[in-house]
């Protein structure tokens, strides 16, 4: 998928309070998704790495990336090529 556009649905963990909370009280929880898009710039078997922005090079630069998001396999639900 190197070098390729996606968008990758994944799990990530979130706070529910600030400072603490009873127990007693009513609780529940559920998932938190999260869709991010990028350009995969590295991925194994434990990471996918997307830049937010990507810039091929040219004769006054390099090719260079910034806003880079990584993301662990063991998270993502989804991948789907843009």
């Amino acid at each position: 998928m190197k070098n390729n556009t996606v968008s990758v649905k994944w799990m990530d963990s979130y706070s529910i309070y600030e400072g603490w909370t009873s127990l007693e009280d009513d609780f529940s929880a559920d998932l938190c998704i999260i869709e991010s898009w990028g350009k995969v710039i590295y991925e194994d078997d434990k990471v996918i790495a997307l830049a937010h922005n990507y810039a091929d090079e040219t004769e006054h630069t390099r090719k260079q990336v910034s806003g880079v998001m990584v993301i662990p396999r063991i998270c993502i639900t989804e991948i789907i090529p843009v």
